[in-house]
Protein backbone atom coordinates (compact mmCIF):
# COMPACT_ATOMS: atom_id res chain seq x y z
CA UNK A 1 0.00 0.00 0.00
CA UNK A 2 1.14 3.40 -0.77
CA UNK A 3 -0.32 6.64 0.60
CA UNK A 4 0.23 9.98 0.81
CA UNK A 5 0.67 12.09 4.26
CA UNK A 6 -0.70 15.46 4.51
CA UNK A 7 0.24 18.00 7.34
CA UNK A 8 -1.09 21.56 6.35
CA UNK A 9 0.78 22.65 3.31
CA UNK A 10 3.48 19.50 3.13
CA UNK A 11 2.98 16.21 2.04
CA UNK A 12 5.38 12.97 2.31
CA UNK A 13 5.00 9.74 -0.13
CA UNK A 14 4.91 6.51 2.34
CA UNK A 15 5.12 2.86 0.90
CA UNK A 16 3.52 0.78 3.76
CA UNK A 17 4.23 -1.21 5.60
CA UNK A 18 7.40 0.77 6.95
CA UNK A 19 9.93 0.77 10.12
CA UNK A 20 9.04 3.07 13.24
CA UNK A 21 12.35 4.67 11.78
CA UNK A 22 11.38 5.41 8.59
CA UNK A 23 7.82 6.67 9.61
CA UNK A 24 9.14 8.88 12.21
CA UNK A 25 11.55 9.76 9.45
CA UNK A 26 8.71 10.49 7.21
CA UNK A 27 6.60 12.13 9.50
CA UNK A 28 9.53 14.71 10.29
CA UNK A 29 9.68 15.80 6.63
CA UNK A 30 6.30 17.07 7.22
CA UNK A 31 6.68 18.72 10.56
CA UNK A 32 5.11 15.91 12.72
CA UNK A 33 7.74 15.63 15.58
CA UNK A 34 4.62 13.12 18.09
CA UNK A 35 6.68 9.86 18.65
CA UNK A 36 3.14 8.51 17.80
CA UNK A 37 1.58 10.59 14.70
CA UNK A 38 -1.34 11.33 13.68
CA UNK A 39 -2.09 13.21 10.04
CA UNK A 40 -4.53 13.27 7.13
CA UNK A 41 -4.09 10.69 4.31
CA UNK A 42 -4.43 12.82 1.38
CA UNK A 43 -4.25 9.58 -1.44
CA UNK A 44 -4.24 6.16 -1.41
CA UNK A 45 -2.32 3.76 -4.54
CA UNK A 46 -3.70 0.04 -3.13
CA UNK A 47 -4.46 -2.44 -5.91
CA UNK A 48 -7.25 -3.46 -5.93
CA UNK A 49 -8.62 -0.66 -4.46
CA UNK A 50 -10.05 -1.99 -1.23
CA UNK A 51 -8.91 1.05 1.44
CA UNK A 52 -9.89 3.84 -1.22
CA UNK A 53 -11.81 5.40 2.07
CA UNK A 54 -9.02 6.11 3.57
CA UNK A 55 -7.72 9.20 1.26
CA UNK A 56 -9.35 12.51 3.09
CA UNK A 57 -9.05 10.39 7.17
CA UNK A 58 -7.37 11.48 9.98
CA UNK A 59 -5.95 8.36 11.52
CA UNK A 60 -2.76 7.14 13.76
CA UNK A 61 0.18 6.46 11.44
CA UNK A 62 1.16 3.80 13.86
CA UNK A 63 -2.20 1.86 13.47
CA UNK A 64 -2.07 2.44 9.88
CA UNK A 65 1.20 0.98 9.80
CA UNK A 66 0.49 -2.14 11.68
CA UNK A 67 -2.51 -3.00 9.33
CA UNK A 68 -0.60 -2.64 6.50
CA UNK A 69 2.08 -5.40 8.31
CA UNK A 70 -1.25 -7.31 8.73
CA UNK A 71 -1.96 -6.95 5.00
CA UNK A 72 1.05 -7.48 3.70
CA UNK A 73 1.54 -11.19 5.64
CA UNK A 74 -1.37 -12.19 3.72
CA UNK A 75 -2.57 -13.80 0.63
CA UNK A 76 -4.27 -11.89 -2.00
CA UNK A 77 -7.61 -14.27 -1.51
CA UNK A 78 -7.57 -12.72 2.44
CA UNK A 79 -6.68 -9.30 1.86
CA UNK A 80 -9.48 -9.45 -0.96
CA UNK A 81 -11.96 -10.41 1.90
CA UNK A 82 -10.99 -7.78 4.16
CA UNK A 83 -10.94 -5.26 1.82
CA UNK A 84 -14.58 -6.44 0.60
CA UNK A 85 -16.18 -6.84 4.46
CA UNK A 86 -14.73 -3.78 5.55
CA UNK A 87 -16.03 -2.08 2.51
CA UNK A 88 -19.79 -3.62 2.67
CA UNK A 89 -19.93 -2.94 5.96
CA UNK A 90 -18.97 0.23 6.28
CA UNK A 91 -16.04 -0.28 8.92
CA UNK A 92 -13.52 2.73 8.93
CA UNK A 93 -11.91 2.57 12.40
CA UNK A 94 -8.65 1.44 13.11
CA UNK A 95 -9.18 -0.73 15.92
CA UNK A 96 -12.13 -2.45 13.97
CA UNK A 97 -9.64 -3.05 10.54
CA UNK A 98 -7.07 -4.59 12.26
CA UNK A 99 -9.30 -6.51 14.36
CA UNK A 100 -10.79 -7.83 11.05
CA UNK A 101 -7.79 -9.21 9.86
CA UNK A 102 -7.64 -11.48 12.96
CA UNK A 103 -11.40 -12.31 12.38
CA UNK A 104 -11.50 -14.09 9.04
CA UNK A 105 -12.91 -17.90 9.90
CA UNK A 106 -16.25 -17.84 8.76
CA UNK A 107 -15.62 -15.04 5.82
CA UNK A 108 -15.47 -16.49 2.32
CA UNK A 109 -15.42 -14.70 -1.08
CA UNK A 110 -16.13 -16.56 -4.02
CA UNK A 111 -15.58 -14.80 -7.53
CA UNK A 112 -15.99 -18.28 -9.49
CA UNK A 113 -18.21 -21.16 -8.96
CA UNK A 114 -17.59 -22.75 -11.77
CA UNK A 115 -15.86 -25.77 -9.79
CA UNK A 116 -18.79 -26.93 -7.02
CA UNK A 117 -16.09 -28.90 -5.55
CA UNK A 118 -13.38 -25.95 -5.13
CA UNK A 119 -15.93 -23.62 -4.33
CA UNK A 120 -17.29 -26.05 -1.28
CA UNK A 121 -13.22 -26.78 -0.23
CA UNK A 122 -12.89 -23.14 -0.36
CA UNK A 123 -15.71 -22.42 2.29
CA UNK A 124 -14.87 -25.35 4.34
CA UNK A 125 -11.46 -24.34 5.24
CA UNK A 126 -12.32 -20.81 5.78
CA UNK A 127 -14.64 -22.35 8.28
CA UNK A 128 -12.51 -25.05 9.79
CA UNK A 129 -9.47 -23.94 8.71
CA UNK A 130 -7.64 -26.84 7.89
CA UNK A 131 -8.58 -30.54 7.16
CA UNK A 132 -6.80 -33.37 6.74
CA UNK A 133 -6.21 -35.89 4.56
CA UNK A 134 -8.33 -38.41 4.83
CA UNK A 135 -11.44 -36.08 5.72
CA UNK A 136 -10.60 -34.08 2.29
CA UNK A 137 -10.94 -37.46 0.28
CA UNK A 138 -14.35 -38.36 2.05
CA UNK A 139 -15.74 -34.95 2.10
CA UNK A 140 -18.44 -34.06 -0.99
CA UNK A 141 -17.79 -30.43 -0.90
CA UNK A 142 -19.80 -29.80 -3.54
CA UNK A 143 -22.81 -31.24 -1.23
CA UNK A 144 -21.65 -28.80 1.03
CA UNK A 145 -21.57 -25.82 -0.82
CA UNK A 146 -25.10 -26.67 -1.84
CA UNK A 147 -26.33 -26.55 2.06
CA UNK A 148 -24.14 -23.34 2.76
CA UNK A 149 -26.17 -21.67 -0.46
CA UNK A 150 -29.44 -22.83 0.40
CA UNK A 151 -29.02 -21.22 4.33
CA UNK A 152 -29.22 -18.46 2.68
CA UNK A 153 -25.85 -17.17 4.09
CA UNK A 154 -24.52 -15.51 0.82
CA UNK A 155 -25.29 -12.06 -0.25
CA UNK A 156 -24.16 -10.97 -3.94
CA UNK A 157 -21.68 -8.25 -4.56
CA UNK A 158 -20.00 -6.30 -7.28
CA UNK A 159 -16.80 -8.16 -6.00
CA UNK A 160 -18.09 -11.44 -5.73
CA UNK A 161 -20.17 -13.48 -3.40
CA UNK A 162 -19.03 -12.71 0.39
CA UNK A 163 -20.28 -15.64 2.69
CA UNK A 164 -20.74 -15.51 6.43
CA UNK A 165 -20.54 -19.00 8.39
CA UNK A 166 -20.80 -17.70 11.78
CA UNK A 167 -18.12 -15.07 11.57
CA UNK A 168 -17.48 -13.22 15.12
CA UNK A 169 -15.32 -10.03 15.01
CA UNK A 170 -12.53 -10.65 17.28
CA UNK A 171 -10.66 -7.99 19.75
CA UNK A 172 -6.81 -8.73 19.45
CA UNK A 173 -6.09 -5.40 19.45
CA UNK A 174 -7.53 -3.47 22.08
CA UNK A 175 -6.58 0.23 21.06
CA UNK A 176 -3.84 0.73 23.06
CA UNK A 177 -1.11 -1.93 22.61
CA UNK A 178 -0.23 -3.98 19.72
CA UNK A 179 -0.12 -7.81 19.31
CA UNK A 180 2.94 -9.45 18.67
CA UNK A 181 3.38 -10.10 14.96
CA UNK A 182 6.61 -11.19 13.60
CA UNK A 183 6.11 -9.61 9.89
CA UNK A 184 9.78 -9.95 9.00
CA UNK A 185 11.14 -13.59 10.35
CA UNK A 186 14.29 -13.38 8.52
CA UNK A 187 15.04 -10.48 10.06
CA UNK A 188 14.17 -10.58 13.79
CA UNK A 189 16.35 -12.78 16.34
CA UNK A 190 14.46 -12.37 18.92
CA UNK A 191 11.07 -10.57 20.74
CA UNK A 192 11.34 -8.96 23.95
CA UNK A 193 8.04 -8.64 25.80
CA UNK A 194 7.21 -5.73 27.93
CA UNK A 195 4.30 -4.91 30.38
CA UNK A 196 3.08 -1.95 32.07
CA UNK A 197 2.27 -1.74 35.64
CA UNK A 198 -1.83 -1.91 34.32
CA UNK A 199 -0.71 -5.18 32.66
CA UNK A 200 -1.19 -4.01 29.03
CA UNK A 201 1.86 -6.10 26.90
CA UNK A 202 3.89 -4.58 24.06
CA UNK A 203 6.49 -6.46 22.09
CA UNK A 204 9.86 -5.01 20.90
CA UNK A 205 11.49 -7.40 17.92
CA UNK A 206 15.84 -7.34 17.91
CA UNK A 207 16.97 -6.12 16.60
CA UNK A 208 15.31 -2.64 17.38
CA UNK A 209 16.01 0.89 17.27
CA UNK A 210 15.20 4.08 19.37
CA UNK A 211 12.05 5.08 17.61
CA UNK A 212 10.55 1.33 18.25
CA UNK A 213 11.86 1.77 21.55
CA UNK A 214 9.82 5.14 21.94
CA UNK A 215 6.87 4.20 20.47
CA UNK A 216 6.81 1.52 22.51
CA UNK A 217 7.23 3.03 25.53
CA UNK A 218 4.59 5.48 24.49
CA UNK A 219 1.57 3.14 24.18
CA UNK A 220 2.43 1.77 27.67
CA UNK A 221 2.55 5.12 28.70
CA UNK A 222 6.04 4.75 30.43
CA UNK A 223 8.75 7.40 30.42
CA UNK A 224 11.78 4.84 30.51
CA UNK A 225 12.67 1.17 30.21
CA UNK A 226 13.01 1.07 33.78
CA UNK A 227 9.30 1.48 34.35
CA UNK A 228 8.10 -1.45 32.44
CA UNK A 229 8.17 -5.12 33.20
CA UNK A 230 9.99 -7.76 31.17
CA UNK A 231 7.89 -10.76 31.07
CA UNK A 232 9.19 -12.35 28.78
CA UNK A 233 12.36 -13.05 25.55
CA UNK A 234 11.19 -15.54 22.56
CA UNK A 235 14.40 -16.51 20.79
CA UNK A 236 14.01 -16.43 17.26
CA UNK A 237 17.27 -17.31 15.30
CA UNK A 238 20.09 -17.74 17.78
CA UNK A 239 21.57 -20.38 19.25
CA UNK A 240 20.75 -21.04 22.30
CA UNK A 241 24.18 -21.89 23.97
CA UNK A 242 25.23 -18.45 23.45
CA UNK A 243 22.53 -17.09 25.72
CA UNK A 244 20.98 -17.58 28.97
CA UNK A 245 17.73 -18.97 29.56
CA UNK A 246 14.95 -16.55 28.84
CA UNK A 247 14.21 -16.43 32.34
CA UNK A 248 17.60 -15.51 33.48
CA UNK A 249 17.81 -12.76 29.97
CA UNK A 250 14.23 -11.43 31.85
CA UNK A 251 16.44 -11.31 35.20
CA UNK A 252 19.19 -9.70 33.75
CA UNK A 253 17.62 -6.68 31.57
CA UNK A 254 14.81 -6.08 33.79
CA UNK A 255 15.02 -2.31 33.84
CA UNK A 256 18.52 -2.13 32.54
CA UNK A 257 18.62 -0.11 28.98
CA UNK A 258 21.96 -0.41 28.71
CA UNK A 259 22.25 -4.16 29.00
CA UNK A 260 18.79 -4.58 26.03
CA UNK A 261 20.76 -1.88 24.13
CA UNK A 262 24.44 -4.34 23.87
CA UNK A 263 22.27 -7.32 23.39
CA UNK A 264 20.31 -5.37 20.42
CA UNK A 265 23.40 -4.51 19.27
CA UNK A 266 24.28 -8.42 19.35
CA UNK A 267 20.96 -9.17 17.51
CA UNK A 268 21.87 -6.27 14.90
CA UNK A 269 25.19 -8.02 13.94
CA UNK A 270 24.14 -11.52 13.66
CA UNK A 271 20.30 -10.63 11.95
CA UNK A 272 21.65 -11.80 8.68
CA UNK A 273 23.70 -14.74 9.24
CA UNK A 274 21.99 -18.35 8.12
CA UNK A 275 21.71 -21.14 10.54
CA UNK A 276 25.28 -22.46 9.27
CA UNK A 277 26.69 -18.84 10.23
CA UNK A 278 25.11 -18.64 13.45
CA UNK A 279 26.48 -22.59 14.72
CA UNK A 280 29.99 -21.35 13.45
CA UNK A 281 29.41 -18.20 15.83
CA UNK A 282 28.08 -20.37 18.52
CA UNK A 283 31.39 -22.28 17.97
CA UNK A 284 33.07 -19.67 18.39
CA UNK A 285 31.68 -18.13 21.28
CA UNK A 286 32.28 -21.08 22.87
CA UNK A 287 35.64 -21.64 22.39
CA UNK A 288 36.53 -17.82 23.81
CA UNK A 289 34.35 -18.81 26.65
CA UNK A 290 32.21 -16.39 26.69
CA UNK A 291 28.29 -15.54 26.80
CA UNK A 292 28.66 -11.59 27.26
CA UNK A 293 27.09 -9.68 24.36
CA UNK A 294 29.58 -7.84 23.70
CA UNK A 295 31.95 -10.41 23.27
CA UNK A 296 29.50 -12.26 20.99
CA UNK A 297 28.77 -8.93 19.05
CA UNK A 298 32.64 -8.58 18.64
CA UNK A 299 33.35 -12.39 17.77
CA UNK A 300 30.21 -11.76 15.17
CA UNK A 301 31.81 -8.98 13.48
CA UNK A 302 35.58 -10.60 13.03
CA UNK A 303 34.26 -14.39 12.31
CA UNK A 304 35.99 -14.63 9.46
CA UNK A 305 39.33 -14.29 11.48
CA UNK A 306 38.12 -18.19 12.80
CA UNK A 307 38.96 -21.27 11.46
CA UNK A 308 36.33 -23.45 12.13
CA UNK A 309 35.31 -27.28 11.81
CA UNK A 310 33.10 -29.17 13.76
CA UNK A 311 33.15 -32.80 14.35
CA UNK A 312 36.80 -33.00 14.30
CA UNK A 313 38.44 -33.70 17.84
CA UNK A 314 41.51 -34.31 17.57
CA UNK A 315 44.97 -33.69 15.90
CA UNK A 316 44.98 -36.72 13.97
CA UNK A 317 41.61 -35.77 12.70
CA UNK A 318 42.28 -32.16 11.28
CA UNK A 319 45.67 -33.35 10.29
CA UNK A 320 43.76 -35.76 7.67
CA UNK A 321 41.06 -32.64 7.20
CA UNK A 322 44.16 -30.40 6.00
CA UNK A 323 45.91 -33.42 3.53
CA UNK A 324 42.80 -35.13 2.20
CA UNK A 325 40.01 -32.98 2.04
CA UNK A 326 41.83 -29.23 2.23
CA UNK A 327 44.55 -29.75 -0.18
CA UNK A 328 47.38 -28.05 1.88
CA UNK A 329 49.96 -29.94 -0.42
CA UNK A 330 49.43 -32.49 -2.80
CA UNK A 331 50.68 -36.16 -2.08
CA UNK A 332 51.23 -38.75 -3.85
CA UNK A 333 47.95 -41.80 -2.35
CA UNK A 334 50.97 -44.57 -1.66
CA UNK A 335 52.02 -41.55 1.07
CA UNK A 336 49.09 -41.28 3.02
CA UNK A 337 49.23 -44.09 5.20
CA UNK A 338 52.62 -43.08 6.35
CA UNK A 339 51.54 -39.21 7.23
CA UNK A 340 52.04 -38.25 10.59
CA UNK A 341 48.63 -36.58 10.59
CA UNK A 342 49.17 -35.06 14.42
CA UNK A 343 52.08 -33.53 13.81
CA UNK A 344 51.00 -31.23 10.49
CA UNK A 345 48.03 -30.24 12.52
CA UNK A 346 50.48 -29.22 15.25
CA UNK A 347 52.58 -27.65 12.26
CA UNK A 348 50.06 -26.15 11.24
CA UNK A 349 48.42 -24.72 14.04
CA UNK A 350 51.73 -23.53 15.92
CA UNK A 351 52.69 -21.60 12.55
CA UNK A 352 48.97 -19.42 11.51
CA UNK A 353 47.18 -19.92 14.47
CA UNK A 354 47.64 -17.56 18.03
CA UNK A 355 44.99 -19.86 19.91
CA UNK A 356 43.53 -23.04 18.86
CA UNK A 357 41.70 -26.54 20.56
CA UNK A 358 38.92 -28.62 20.50
CA UNK A 359 35.56 -28.05 21.99
CA UNK A 360 32.87 -30.97 22.39
CA UNK A 361 31.38 -29.45 18.76
CA UNK A 362 34.93 -29.47 17.09
CA UNK A 363 37.52 -27.54 16.15
CA UNK A 364 38.48 -24.07 16.59
CA UNK A 365 41.63 -21.91 15.83
CA UNK A 366 42.10 -17.57 16.14
CA UNK A 367 44.49 -15.18 13.90
CA UNK A 368 44.27 -13.16 17.67
CA UNK A 369 44.59 -14.21 21.20
CA UNK A 370 41.64 -15.37 22.58
CA UNK A 371 41.59 -11.98 25.40
CA UNK A 372 41.42 -9.68 21.88
CA UNK A 373 38.20 -10.61 21.55
CA UNK A 374 36.67 -10.01 25.37
CA UNK A 375 37.90 -6.35 25.23
CA UNK A 376 35.03 -4.63 23.26
CA UNK A 377 32.46 -3.19 25.22
CA UNK A 378 29.92 -1.87 23.21
CA UNK A 379 31.32 1.43 22.49
CA UNK A 380 29.77 1.55 18.77
CA UNK A 381 25.90 0.35 20.07
CA UNK A 382 23.12 2.91 18.95
CA UNK A 383 21.13 3.92 22.46
CA UNK A 384 17.72 2.89 22.82
CA UNK A 385 17.57 5.60 25.22
CA UNK A 386 18.46 9.45 25.48
CA UNK A 387 16.95 9.19 29.43
CA UNK A 388 19.65 9.80 31.71
CA UNK A 389 23.07 10.44 29.77
CA UNK A 390 24.72 13.54 31.31
CA UNK A 391 25.81 15.19 28.14
CA UNK A 392 27.91 18.34 27.40
CA UNK A 393 27.91 20.01 24.09
CA UNK A 394 31.26 20.05 21.55
CA UNK A 395 31.68 21.66 18.59
CA UNK A 396 34.31 21.34 15.43
CA UNK A 397 34.11 24.42 13.16
CA UNK A 398 35.29 25.25 9.58
CA UNK A 399 34.44 27.29 6.81
CA UNK A 400 31.76 27.18 4.19
CA UNK A 401 31.83 27.86 0.64
CA UNK A 402 29.24 27.92 -1.83
CA UNK A 403 28.72 28.38 -5.48
CA UNK A 404 25.44 30.63 -6.80
CA UNK A 405 23.89 29.39 -10.11
CA UNK A 406 21.09 31.38 -12.45
CA UNK A 407 19.95 29.54 -15.17
CA UNK A 408 22.44 27.01 -15.37
CA UNK A 409 25.33 29.37 -15.23
CA UNK A 410 27.48 30.25 -12.49
CA UNK A 411 27.00 33.74 -10.97
CA UNK A 412 29.45 33.88 -8.11
CA UNK A 413 31.44 31.85 -5.41
CA UNK A 414 30.18 32.71 -2.22
CA UNK A 415 32.05 33.09 1.54
CA UNK A 416 31.39 32.72 5.35
CA UNK A 417 30.14 36.40 5.12
CA UNK A 418 27.68 36.12 1.93
CA UNK A 419 26.52 32.71 3.04
CA UNK A 420 25.02 34.24 6.26
CA UNK A 421 21.91 35.64 4.14
CA UNK A 422 21.04 31.84 3.67
CA UNK A 423 21.81 30.18 6.92
CA UNK A 424 17.40 29.28 7.13
CA UNK A 425 17.82 27.54 3.59
CA UNK A 426 21.33 25.79 4.34
CA UNK A 427 19.80 24.14 7.33
CA UNK A 428 16.84 22.95 6.27
CA UNK A 429 18.68 21.55 3.15
CA UNK A 430 20.74 19.86 6.16
CA UNK A 431 18.12 18.59 8.13
CA UNK A 432 16.76 16.91 4.81
CA UNK A 433 20.08 15.20 4.43
CA UNK A 434 19.24 13.44 7.26
CA UNK A 435 18.84 9.51 6.82
CA UNK A 436 16.52 7.18 9.06
CA UNK A 437 20.03 5.16 10.41
CA UNK A 438 21.50 8.15 11.62
CA UNK A 439 18.97 8.48 14.43
CA UNK A 440 20.19 9.03 17.56
CA UNK A 441 23.61 8.98 17.21
CA UNK A 442 24.01 11.30 14.09
CA UNK A 443 27.27 10.57 12.02
CA UNK A 444 28.86 8.53 14.89
CA UNK A 445 26.34 6.05 13.36
CA UNK A 446 29.37 5.55 10.71
CA UNK A 447 32.06 6.42 13.14
CA UNK A 448 33.94 3.29 13.20
CA UNK A 449 37.35 4.66 14.63
CA UNK A 450 39.19 4.78 18.36
CA UNK A 451 36.78 2.95 20.83
CA UNK A 452 37.58 5.52 23.15
CA UNK A 453 36.12 8.00 21.20
CA UNK A 454 32.94 6.12 19.73
CA UNK A 455 32.39 5.80 24.11
CA UNK A 456 32.37 9.53 25.01
CA UNK A 457 30.81 10.93 21.63
CA UNK A 458 27.17 10.29 22.09
CA UNK A 459 25.92 11.70 19.07
CA UNK A 460 27.37 13.90 16.10
CA UNK A 461 25.27 16.33 13.70
CA UNK A 462 25.88 18.81 11.19
CA UNK A 463 24.54 22.01 11.04
CA UNK A 464 25.62 25.50 10.28
CA UNK A 465 26.15 29.06 12.43
CA UNK A 466 26.58 32.64 11.90
CA UNK A 467 29.19 33.67 13.77
CA UNK A 468 30.15 37.59 14.08
CA UNK A 469 28.26 37.84 10.58
CA UNK A 470 29.37 34.78 9.06
CA UNK A 471 28.55 31.22 8.48
CA UNK A 472 30.68 28.29 9.50
CA UNK A 473 29.95 24.55 9.28
CA UNK A 474 29.41 23.05 12.37
CA UNK A 475 29.97 19.63 13.60
CA UNK A 476 27.77 19.74 16.50
CA UNK A 477 29.03 16.44 19.51
CA UNK A 478 27.04 15.41 22.74
CA UNK A 479 29.87 13.93 25.00
CA UNK A 480 30.04 12.46 27.70
CA UNK A 481 32.90 13.09 28.74
CA UNK A 482 36.13 15.53 28.15
CA UNK A 483 38.17 14.56 25.11
CA UNK A 484 41.68 14.20 25.22
CA UNK A 485 43.68 16.40 22.48
CA UNK A 486 44.39 13.09 20.82
CA UNK A 487 40.73 11.79 20.98
CA UNK A 488 39.93 15.93 19.25
CA UNK A 489 42.48 15.19 16.95
CA UNK A 490 40.47 11.99 15.87
CA UNK A 491 37.26 13.53 15.71
CA UNK A 492 38.32 16.14 13.27
CA UNK A 493 40.10 13.18 10.96
CA UNK A 494 36.55 11.72 11.00
CA UNK A 495 34.57 14.86 10.45
CA UNK A 496 37.11 16.07 7.91
CA UNK A 497 36.62 12.57 6.26
CA UNK A 498 32.60 13.05 6.09
CA UNK A 499 33.01 16.34 4.95
CA UNK A 500 35.53 15.22 1.78
CA UNK A 501 33.83 12.02 0.94
CA UNK A 502 31.13 11.04 2.84
CA UNK A 503 28.19 13.37 4.27
CA UNK A 504 29.47 16.15 2.58
CA UNK A 505 30.50 15.04 -0.59
CA UNK A 506 26.64 14.11 -1.21
CA UNK A 507 25.54 17.98 0.48
CA UNK A 508 27.72 20.04 -1.87
CA UNK A 509 25.81 18.00 -5.34
CA UNK A 510 22.08 18.80 -4.23
CA UNK A 511 21.07 22.55 -4.90
CA UNK A 512 19.71 25.04 -2.71
CA UNK A 513 16.89 26.86 -3.99
CA UNK A 514 16.61 30.50 -3.49
CA UNK A 515 15.46 33.80 -4.94
CA UNK A 516 18.79 34.39 -6.72
CA UNK A 517 19.28 30.76 -8.12
CA UNK A 518 20.50 27.19 -7.32
CA UNK A 519 23.32 27.40 -4.40
CA UNK A 520 25.35 24.94 -3.99
CA UNK A 521 27.35 24.93 -0.57
CA UNK A 522 30.17 23.18 0.62
CA UNK A 523 31.60 21.74 3.70
CA UNK A 524 34.84 20.98 2.70
CA UNK A 525 37.78 22.59 0.81
CA UNK A 526 41.12 22.16 -0.67
CA UNK A 527 42.31 25.97 0.08
CA UNK A 528 45.48 25.88 1.94
CA UNK A 529 44.26 27.41 4.81
CA UNK A 530 41.07 25.36 5.65
CA UNK A 531 40.91 23.80 8.44
CA UNK A 532 38.97 22.12 11.53
CA UNK A 533 38.57 24.23 14.60
CA UNK A 534 37.72 23.65 18.22
CA UNK A 535 36.22 26.38 19.33
CA UNK A 536 39.10 27.85 21.56
CA UNK A 537 40.85 27.49 18.13
CA UNK A 538 38.18 29.23 16.13
CA UNK A 539 38.35 32.41 19.23
CA UNK A 540 42.22 32.69 19.21
CA UNK A 541 41.88 33.01 15.25
CA UNK A 542 39.76 35.73 15.52
CA UNK A 543 41.53 37.56 18.04
CA UNK A 544 44.64 37.10 15.34
CA UNK A 545 42.68 38.69 12.65
CA UNK A 546 40.83 35.86 10.21
CA UNK A 547 41.67 35.27 6.90
CA UNK A 548 38.60 35.07 4.40
CA UNK A 549 39.78 31.28 3.09
CA UNK A 550 39.98 29.53 6.73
Amino acid sequence: MKIRAKNGGQTVDITLPATDMDMQYCMKCIGIEDIVPVCCISEVWDEPSYFGFLKDQTVSMDELNFLARRLDGMTEYEKRVVGVYSSETGIREMKQLINLTYSLQGLSLLTDLTDGNRVGLRLYLDRHLAISEEEKSKMDFNAYAQKIFSEGKCKFLPHGILVDQGFQMEEVYNGKTFPEYIDRPDETVAVLSLENEAGDKEYLYLPTDISAMDKVKKRLNIAAFAEGIVNGIENIRLPESILPSPEDMCMSLQGDVQKLTLFNEMCQTVSCFDEAKMDRLAMAAGFVGTSEFTDITYIAKHLDEFEIHPQIHTDKEYGEFLVKEAGMFEVDELLLPHIDYAGVARDKRQATMADSGFIPEGFVGTQRAIREYQEYQGEFADLLEKNGIPCETFCLYSSLAGMMYQDGEEQETLYRSELADYEEQIQKAILKERHVEEEPRGLMHYFDGNRQVAAKVISAFPRVQNIRGELFGVLECSICQPLTQNEIYELKNFWDGQMSDGWGEGFEQRPIYTQEGELYVSFWTQERHWGVMTEEELDRIWNHGMTQTL
